[in-house]
């Protein structure tokens, strides 16, 4: 009798196996539509009258504001190739726009978007331009320049504090305009750079010793001082000796003769 041999089944050619068999989902019922309820109004019925007003007042608002918005970008179109002699005024506009989101009406999302996507200038221009106007004087910058200017407030910002505003830098401003003796329209941008480049070493070293920071901070209110009684050409300074720090003052003649007369 003849024997019967399996052959073996290779993995690779199993058959296929078939999903499981599911009925078919029954349809649902078709609902009735429900019949239409407006929702009733949030809050008193007194505040509707005053949105539709509002929103009347936008919209009249509008041309407007583009219309405004569309004279001061004139504005820096015409001025921004004579950048040089016209920043105040091309900073004047922009602050305007900022402060009224006037950009918003001209399709823009931010001043940055406005003026690199017409191509006025780059967004860190304007932020400079910005800043001049909000925390100089406008006499006090268009006698320095653009550059000098920028230079001038950043040393301002370091000398104010982290925490100051620009009302307080534009003050600050105001209120100096010399250092060390020198005017600051005589002094070089390299001269303000390295002014505030020790500014921020003295600022990072009072950081690290409280008494440092004291010191500094007694010889820029005595330095205030002395300005508020008339002696504007004095000059404080601290330094390190005999192991403490000191503050030293050093007045011309016609202020010592000033600060001796309010002191009787």
């Amino acid at each position: 009798m003849a024997v019967l041999r399996r052959r073996p089944v290779s993995i690779l050619r199993r058959p296929l196996q078939r999903p499981p068999y599911r009925p078919a989902p029954k349809p649902r019922p078709a609902s009735s539509p429900k019949p239409f309820a407006p929702r009733p109004a949030v809050g008193p019925k007194s505040s509707a009258p005053a949105v539709l007003d509002a929103l009347a007042q936008a919209k009249a608002a509008a041309p407007e504001r583009r219309r405004r918005a569309e004279e001061l970008l004139a504005v820096i179109e015409q001025r921004k190739a004579h950048i040089g002699a016209d920043f105040f005024a091309i900073g004047s506009a922009l602050v305007e726009m900022t402060d009224d989101k006037l950009y918003l009406h001209l399709g823009h999302s931010s001043i940055a978007a406005m003026v690199e996507e017409r191509d006025l200038m780059s967004a860190a221009t304007a932020t400079r331009l910005v800043a001049i106007v909000r925390s100089l004087p406008r006499a006090q910058a268009l006698q320095l320049g653009p550059d000098k200017a920028f230079e001038w407030l950043r040393l301002l910002r370091v000398q104010a504090g982290p925490e100051a505003e620009a009302e307080d830098v534009k003050k600050l401003a105001e209120e100096k305009t010399e250092v060390r003796g020198k005017p600051i329209t005589e002094m070089t941008r390299t001269e303000i750079a390295e002014l505030r480049r020790r500014a921020q070493e003295r600022r990072a070293a009072s950081r690290q010793d409280p008494a440092a920071g004291d010191a500094h901070r007694l010889a820029r209110a005595l330095a205030q001082r002395l300005n508020a009684v008339g002696a504007g050409d004095a000059r404080v300074t601290t330094r390190w000796s005999g192991g403490r720090w000191r503050v030293r003052a050093d007045l011309a003649l016609e202020a010592a003769r000033t600060l001796l007369g309010r002191l009787r």
